[in-house]
């Protein structure tokens, strides 16, 4: 009777064992999974190149990739800090250094991606031109009075931030479309002609998607 009971004991302790493995696999493969595939996409508000990316690549696809990309916009191209942020310099004038300071501001309102992207494409497609964020921030639900980042030092910082960013990455091009936190040439072409497809494919080689898989269809 002893050595049934620690026959029992030893089964019920393997039996536990085995299923405290598999939902410790289970749990990593799933961690794997939802880890999505990480998107900076560099630009600045009045570039025609970024225009166009924005309107018609990132713009028309994104509903259908956002739950499977991380993404980070950030707006500073090739602008150039003064006096650590007393003045910045960019590549369009004044203007476009106003335009990137208030897309700064309107994106760091919210860590939603979605309305930080529809927001962008707004301003870069309707807007262009227009420092006005009104009408394309109430559009995604986020306050349009930033002035109280525009004015102060907080506004100041997103756009070092956004140097700081775009510095790491040696951006000389904009847009510049890093996946992975890794610049590759050809990814970058493949991006600027088919957004779409370049995605796509990165999540099938990650193993994200099947190669039949609906939302790349």
């Amino acid at each position: 009777m002893f050595a049934l009971k620690n026959f029992s004991i030893l089964l019920c302790f393997a039996v536990a064992t085995t299923i405290l493995t598999l939902s410790v696999t289970a749990a990593s493969s799933a961690a794997v999974i939802e880890e999505k595939l990480n998107v900076l996409v560099f630009y600045e508000s009045l570039c025609p190149d970024s225009k166009r990316f924005l309107q018609n690549q990132l713009g028309p696809n994104y509903d259908e990739l956002g739950d499977f990309i991380d993404i980070k916009l950030v707006p500073f191209g090739n602008a150039k800090s003064v006096d650590d942020g007393k003045e910045f310099v960019c590549q369009h004038g004044p203007a476009e250094c106003l335009g990137n300071l208030k897309q700064s501001c309107v994106i760091n309102q919210t860590t939603n991606q979605t309305a930080q992207v529809k927001f962008v494409v707004c301003q870069m497609t309707t807007h262009w031109n227009d420092n006005d964020v009104k009408e394309c921030s109430e559009s995604v639900g986020l306050p349009s009075n930033i002035d109280n980042c525009v004015n102060t030092q907080l506004g100041t910082n997103l756009q070092l931030e956004a140097e700081r960013i775009t510095k790491l990455y040696q951006v000389t091009y904009v847009p510049t479309i890093v996946y992975d936190k890794v610049f590759n040439q050809d990814l970058q072409q493949n991006s600027l002609k088919d957004f779409r497809a370049t995605v796509c494919n990165l999540l099938r080689t990650r193993g994200d998607i099947s190669l039949d898989d609906e939302v790349c269809k």
